[in-house]
């Protein structure tokens, strides 16, 4: 019983500690929870839905601003799966949405 006892407030302790994780060892998130691209409105609704290409470079002028590389993953259907690097490292993996300009990061 007394080590039943022990055993359970060790794992508590153990799980009480939870570290902040990042996506990639810069300190900031790269792709802030659910961010936009410009060539939508605000509210994250398009008039039609992007092309591919237009997704593409979508991507590609959001993460240039931040410094960053974008290769695209997947570019079928609604969704588009691509990685962000910097100076070739892969720092996030994220959605984009081509009907709303939503970026979500999954990584």
């Amino acid at each position: 019983m007394k080590t039943t006892s022990i055993l359970i407030t060790i794992i508590l302790l153990l799980s009480a500690y939870v570290p902040s994780a990042f996506a990639w060892p810069g300190g900031k998130p790269v792709t802030p929870y659910g961010d936009f691209c410009r060539g939508c409105s605000q509210y994250g609704t398009c008039r039609d839905m992007m092309s591919p290409d237009e997704a593409r470079r979508a991507m590609a002028e959001y993460y240039h601003r931040k410094g960053f590389d974008v290769e695209v993953i997947d570019a079928s259907g609604r969704f588009i799966k691509a990685r962000v690097k910097d100076r070739g490292r892969v720092v996030d993996v994220i959605i984009f949405d081509r009907k709303t300009g939503r970026i979500r990061s999954i990584y």
